[in-house]
């Protein structure tokens, strides 16, 4: 796993560094169009498949939305085996998308959508163990794909838009046993815990805060480091949670042996727009006078390409610089020596506020639906359609209700079009009043890729 052959893709991104790139050079950008289909395989489930294939001395393993797995004869596309496991009775989650599993040994892991982690066996497809990661009654489910370490299986929950606070937890590999819990949010006492309100009426802002850590990490094999990212906050807007909100939005670098956080970096602070940093940075090497340099990288979803100099002491995460690849009208300028940004609070949503910013979205995400999350003393509803466009102009606006945490966000784009929707449960809530950059909820379906 630390020094995977190139013939085989044993996990997620083809190495812990998260490179996805492989180092077979037989097939080329010149031949690359001689490339002809050998086999097809239908794995008869619908919705998004967003798994990569993982393959380990000729048998592919597939995850597919709905908890299944299927062991493949990568050569041939013969079916080995197939897992499948039903949902519980009244489960409902945002969507079923699986992102992959993980190998370990003898055995294939994968999270399911109803918060379960399970342990298969490679060559039977039958269960060795089962373990609870989340609740899914509370609002959490699991999209990521597991992340193998030193005997350990890592997994986080999605579910920050309705109120979950984020965690890691670590498995033993061999007997599913829980080994530690790590949570995106400190709690009052822990370092970290004065960038949140813990006075007034947002003092508990840190129980529903998000910072959910729904994308697999990567690892530092050399110096014995896990670096994973940190999702949005909740609810979206920052004026319902004063402060920075570690580790919202950032990148902790990590013990895998024991969960501890190590050093972190935060690429904007007080997130309300959404830009989740679940991507992980990749490592790398980069040479600068003739030394090469441990470098972390990431594109990060609030527009600027990032380069962070991970230190083999503790693993400590250093800024190095932050360049913008797309327009960005919200940040007004970046700190050449913290990282940190200053904001044109004019770009910034917040409660019965709304804000029109700019920035790249990477992607067409269309639909959401409604749901409630419960909490002692909270009631958090959302009912709110989105369409992101790339580098398409945003428009947000947060509505609070009187005497509940309830809140309604809506999103909208000036690039919009109307789409159809087949089902009641996706209609938009009344949208307000057009605002100067002329844009409104649309009406549609979830896309399934969002978290």
């Amino acid at each position: 796993m630390s020094n995977p052959e190139p013939e085989n893709w044993l996990m997620a991104k083809g190495n812990y560094a998260g490179w996805s790139y492989t180092a077979l050079d037989q097939i080329t950008a010149k031949n690359v169009k001689k490339l002809r289909p050998v086999w097809s395989f239908s794995t008869g489930v619908t919705s998004g498949h967003e798994a990569p294939a993982i393959v380990n001395d000729g048998v592919m393993f597939v995850a597919t939305p709905y908890n299944q797995v299927i062991a493949i004869k990568a050569a041939t596309g013969e079916q080995i085996w197939r897992y499948k496991r039903e949902f519980p009775e009244g489960f409902s989650a945002f969507h079923v998308t699986n992102r992959g599993v993980a190998l370990w040994g003898d055995k294939v892991y994968v999270g399911g959508a109803d918060c379960k982690l399970t342990a298969l066996d490679a060559k039977t497809g039958k269960v060795a163990w089962e373990s609870v990661v989340c609740d899914w009654q509370d609002g959490a489910y699991i999209t990521s794909a597991p992340v193998a370490v030193n005997g350990k299986v890592i997994i986080g929950p999605s579910g920050g838009e309705f109120g979950v606070r984020g965690f890691l937890k670590a498995f033993d590999a061999q007997t599913g046993k829980e080994v530690w819990t790590t949570y995106g949010i400190p709690a009052p006492g822990e370092p970290g815990s004065e960038t949140w309100p813990h006075e007034g009426q947002w003092k508990d802002a840190w129980k529903i805060g998000g910072a959910t850590m729904w994308m697999p990490g990567n690892y530092d094999v050399k110096n014995g480091v896990l670096y994973w990212g940190v999702g949005n906050g909740s609810p979206w807007v920052g004026d319902q949670r004063p402060g920075d909100n570690l580790y919202v939005a950032s990148t902790i670098a990590m013990d895998p042996d024991t969960g501890k956080i190590k050093s972190h970096f935060q690429y904007h602070w007080n997130d309300s727009w959404d830009w989740a940093a679940m991507n992980p940075p990749t490592l790398i090497d980069l040479e600068k006078n003739g030394v090469k340099q441990p470098n972390l990288i990431s594109a990060q979803r609030n527009g600027y390409l990032y380069r962070l100099n991970h230190a083999a002491d503790g693993g400590k995460i250093n800024f190095v610089d932050a360049r913008p690849f797309v327009k960005n009208n919200v940040f007004k300028s970046v700190d050449p020596k913290t990282g940190r940004p200053t904001y044109n609070e004019e770009a910034k949503p917040g409660t019965a506020r709304s804000a029109c910013t700019a920035r790249a979205s990477g992607a067409v995400r269309t639909g959401r639906t409604k749901r409630t999350t419960r909490r002692p003393g909270f009631s958090t509803s959302r009912s709110t359609t989105t369409t992101a466009w790339p580098t398409a102009a945003r428009c947000r606006s947060a509505f609070r209700v009187s005497g509940t945490r309830a809140w309604s966000l809506r999103t909208s784009r000036s690039r919009s079009r109307k789409a159809s929707s087949s089902s009641a449960a996706f209609r938009p809530s009344t949208p307000p009043a057009r605002r100067k950059c002329g844009a409104r909820p649309i009406p549609g379906r979830g896309t399934g890729g969002r978290s």
